[in-house]
């Protein structure tokens, strides 16, 4: 099998990364909170568990649950999603996999562990969901008619130039900075080279404007994966359970497991597993690679090498008069603000090449020298440079508008709530009593904040 190839290194967008980290911070204490409020965590009991399926491999997986076969799990959603296989960049740190052991090794009989090549049986594929689409609760009534819309070119190719527009014009590269224990699992958490949110923003903006439909069951801001789910009858658990997940979670809650290249997305049909068998019986819509370098390296890669400008022909001599009249412009404008005659340097420009005949072979030797003369070729790429930065400083990017966060300031909480009967005791009379009616209902609001929580399912 061949391996995708190495992409550039890519930074964390610092000010997307520096919001996630905050939001994950914040779920991370609420999801704890939930949890400890319920006593414990919420099973799928759809799914066998790895261990009670390989302690008799012999056995189907019906044989393991009075329930419906796992092995064909027809349940779906629509999402787009990056499959983690092994074709996959991938970069994880010991520290993952010495994660996966332990989820194997301590906690199959009671859970599917994912990972990025899943046994015959039991398990599930490592994959990250960009966003749903349709949940798996609406599935069946908008996804499974003759006439949905969800299928057809133009609401694909509104979904896919939308994450191009919002800058999944190359692979994205995701950090992976640690876990978050919630209801169904634990989560992998991540920080991406862009930001993913404002991509998201403008798939959900222009279906809006193009008045197409969207049924996410809730608004995904975080970039994360299921590492292990839930599964299996809740009354076999241990009571502590919870206990012992929320420990390896804090131990593992800000460790560095690796980074990802995700290049491979795909729009259609997704199960809770993502297992091969499920995605070849409801095969994606639509599927495309996105290249390793971003259209500017690739620009850069085919204009400009270690000696300069190398663009030949008719289109290198355009692109040359191109850059020449811009910067011309630039410098006119300088001239008008100082009052300064500054004039423009001739640029060598490559001219059209003609196949060499004995007449021309002497002239196209003498052109090739001036081209490749080392002032000519630090002239055009001091050329380039100043009229990238100019283009950079006039770009505007459309303003997309933020989709707010269900989640209160924690803070804030913390404070109503060990301030609550102070602020009424200082307080007389009738303002007194509708301040501490006020808080005790922002208390009761947090309560049913929790309980949402709990019941999220996060895919």
């Amino acid at each position: 099998i061949m391996k995708a190839p190495l992409s550039p290194s890519r930074p964390t967008d610092a000010d997307s990364a520096a919001k996630l980290r905050g939001i994950y911070d914040e779920m991370r204490t609420r999801q704890r909170k939930a949890i400890e409020k319920a006593g414990a965590l919420r099973s799928d009991p759809y799914f066998v568990p790895d261990g009670q399926l390989s302690a008799n491999p012999d056995a189907t997986p019906a044989d393991a649950l009075s329930g419906p076969d796992i092995s064909t799990d027809d349940r779906r959603c629509l999402a787009v999603s990056s499959v983690i296989d092994e074709s996959t960049e991938c970069h994880w740190t010991p520290a993952f996999r010495e994660l996966q052991r332990r989820l194997q090794e301590e906690f199959a009989s009671y859970g599917l562990t994912f990972s990025q090549h899943p046994p015959k049986v039991g398990g599930g594929q490592l994959h990250w969901t960009l966003m749903q689409l349709v949940g798996f609760p609406d599935y069946d009534a908008e996804v499974l008619q003759e006439d949905t819309v969800y299928l057809s070119p133009q609401y694909l190719d509104c979904v896919q130039d939308s994450l191009t527009v919002g800058g999944l014009d190359t692979g994205i590269h995701i950090n992976y900075v640690g876990v978050i224990l919630v209801a169904t699992g634990l989560l992998m958490i991540g920080v991406p080279s862009l930001d993913i949110n404002e991509a998201r923003d403008i798939v959900r903006s222009r279906l809006e404007v193009n008045k197409l439909p969207l049924r996410e069951p809730f608004v995904n801001d975080i970039c994360h994966s299921t590492l292990w789910r839930v599964a299996g009858d809740a009354k076999n658990m241990p009571k502590d359970l919870h206990v012992r997940l929320m420990e390896l979670a804090k131990e593992y809650a800000n460790i560095n497991l690796g980074t990802v290249v995700h290049r491979k997305f795909q729009v259609g049909p997704a199960s809770w597993r993502v297992l091969s068998s499920e995605m070849q019986a409801t095969p994606p819509a639509r599927r495309w690679e996105l290249t390793a370098e971003t259209p500017e390296e690739t620009f850069n890669a085919n204009v400009m090498d270690e000696r300069g400008f190398t663009v030949s022909g008719a289109s290198g001599q355009k692109l040359a008069n191109e850059l020449r009249q811009v910067l011309s412009r630039q410098i006119s404008e300088v001239n008008d603000r100082k009052g300064q005659a500054i004039s423009v340097p001739d640029l060598p420009i490559m001219r059209p090449m003609t196949p060499p005949t004995r007449e021309n072979k002497e002239e196209i030797g003498d052109q090739k020298e001036d081209m490749a003369s080392p002032a000519a070729l630090e002239e055009m790429k001091n050329v380039h440079e100043e009229v990238r930065e100019r283009i950079d400083e006039l770009e505007v990017r459309d303003s997309i508008p933020r989709a707010s966060s269900i989640a209160t300031n924690k803070q804030h909480l913390e404070t109503l709530d060990g301030g609550m009967y102070d602020n009424a005791a200082t307080i007389s009379g009738a303002a007194g009593l509708a301040l501490a009616q006020e808080l005790q209902k922002k208390l009761e609001e947090e309560q049913r904040a929790l309980d949402r929580m709990y019941y999220t399912n996060f895919y």
